[in-house]
């Protein structure tokens, strides 16, 4: 009879305030605890990210919760060499019609995630997964509005989504932040990242000048990605941004009600350019 590994329960650190809010009341016993913490490590954050995430990672560890950083390979590097950008930049074309990439890097933290799990089931690829093992992962999925229904997944993970359960929004996370010490204005999103609120990008400019002016750098040495567009499916002449005005980065402006709203980089969800709603991103 074959041995499976015990069962563990699974915490997804996304950049949702929906995860931290899991793990503090899990931490102090308030709520079951997780056997395993996991965050994607996409190696582009900037201090201030990285600092925060020590702070789960000592919350977590503390309480006695495993902590494992599932690493998605160097995104700034395939970002900056001007063949894969894996980035979800704002698109402008020469007849100024808007557009977006596809969210690239947050398929990459999916699956940088469920090889993680993987590994702890005791099936790396190319090793399949056989049907009745599956690990519990829990996620800080929140219910947004037009939010859609959280995708299934492979079917040896078991997402589970308590904050869409008890009809928590983002905001209700934030609010319950505000009373512990993690501050609630900072995602969880690489140096770069064009999902990021103007909230986020004051923030980071507010901060941290230098993470700020470096990501002006990327955002200018971005603004042609592709020396070729159209096998990408843009005409020629496509500009690329960081931020969805389609303006440079030092020039937007980050005023609070202004620009998109989404907080933070989350694997596995996307948003849908301008409709203002939200697609899964699922995968094996």
């Amino acid at each position: 009879m074959p041995h499976h590994p015990p069962f563990r329960k699974r915490l997804l650190i996304d950049g949702s305030p929906g995860a931290t809010t899991l793990l503090l009341p899990a931490a102090h016993g308030a709520i079951p605890s997780f056997d395993v913490v996991l965050a994607a490590d996409t190696g582009w954050f900037p201090d201030q990210s990285l600092d925060h995430l020590n702070v789960l990672r000592r919350i977590a560890t503390g309480a006695g919760m495993d902590w494992i950083r599932a690493h998605t390979g160097d995104t700034a590097r395939d970002s900056l060499n001007g063949v894969r950008v894996p980035l979800p930049l704002h698109t402008l074309t020469a007849d100024n019609a808007y557009g977006r990439l596809a969210q690239g890097c947050a398929r990459r933290q999916g699956v940088a995630l469920r090889s993680a799990v993987r590994h702890q089931l005791g099936h790396p690829r190319p090793t399949p997964a056989p049907e009745g093992v599956a690990a519990e992962c829990t996620t800080g999925t929140a219910l947004e509005p037009a939010h859609a229904p959280p995708p299934a997944g492979p079917h040896y993970v078991r997402h589970r989504h308590p904050v869409v359960h008890i009809g928590w929004t983002s905001t209700d996370c934030r609010a319950l932040l505000a009373y512990h010490e993690p501050p609630t204005d900072l995602d969880l999103a690489c140096l770069a990242c064009p999902m990021r609120s103007n909230r986020s990008w004051r923030y980071l400019r507010t901060t941290d000048r230098a993470a700020f002016a470096e990501a002006v750098a990327v955002d200018t040495a971005l603004r042609h990605a592709h020396p070729d567009p159209a096998p990408h499916g843009m005409p020629p002449g496509t500009l690329f941004f960081l931020h969805p005005d389609r303006v440079p980065l030092d020039q937007a402006d980050l005023s609070p009600n202004t620009g998109p709203q989404l907080s933070g980089c989350v694997p596995r969800a996307c948003r849908n350019d301008e409709a203002g709603t939200w697609q899964a991103k699922g995968g094996n």
